[in-house]
């Protein structure tokens, strides 16, 4: 993903947050299908699909992950899982299915099962420079709707970590989040570090 798309998405995952309400979830809208035991209908199913795209399956799940955002990015979390999952069947092993996973659950204000997924992307290779700022986001929400300090300053710790190693992106990402929480000056200094106005946040700190 490019990087303004990713902001984009995390500007919205940071703002919106959508409760998972009262609606039972399906097997296929939980990651990795809830590790529940399928039937054979359901697995008949993920044969079916695996053959599809037997000898392109790295195409395969690039796509099932695009469209996977596509829908995250309309706030429809529970077919973004859906794809989701159908990227993981494809291939476990790559750190993408997991992020998709981690962020939806973010939006499900979820956030111990979302920090499971942040910390199983990482551990399958992925890029720390997307993920950490992502992942300090899920802190600080929990930490908020908690009210509890330690987990704040772990989050903002985790921030400026990012960002004194030259992370623009948790530049971005941390200047929004300041700025939410009406601590201006605080969010003009951090965006000093990012090269990124798509919230026009330089314009309301006179830049």
């Amino acid at each position: 993903m490019k990087f303004s798309t990713i902001i984009s998405v995390l500007s919205i995952f940071a703002l919106v947050g959508c409760a998972s309400g009262l609606r039972q979830r399906s097997i296929n809208e939980i990651p990795e299908y809830g590790n529940q035991p399928k039937n054979p209908e359901m697995l008949q199913a993920d044969q079916q699909f695996l053959n599809t795209v037997k000898g392109k399956e790295q195409q395969a799940f690039d796509h099932m992950m695009a469209v996977g955002w596509s829908f995250f990015k309309r706030g429809n979390i529970g077919t973004a899982i859906k794809r989701f999952n159908q990227a993981w069947l494809i291939d476990s092993t790559r750190y993408e299915s997991y992020w998709g996973f981690a962020a939806a659950e973010g939006r499900l204000n979820n956030f111990e099962t979302s920090k499971h997924y942040y910390e199983k992307a990482l551990n399958h290779g992925g890029d720390t420079k997307i993920l950490n700022p992502e992942y300090a986001i899920v802190l600080r929400e929990q930490a908020k709707a908690e009210n509890n300090s330690e987990k704040l300053a772990e989050a903002d710790n985790l921030f400026m970590s990012e960002i004194e190693a030259g992370n623009e992106k948790a530049a971005c990402i941390y200047a929004y989040q300041l700025y939410r929480d009406n601590k201006k000056e605080e969010a003009c200094k951090i965006m000093e570090s990012c090269p990124d106005d798509k919230d026009n946040l330089k314009k309301a700190c006179g830049m």
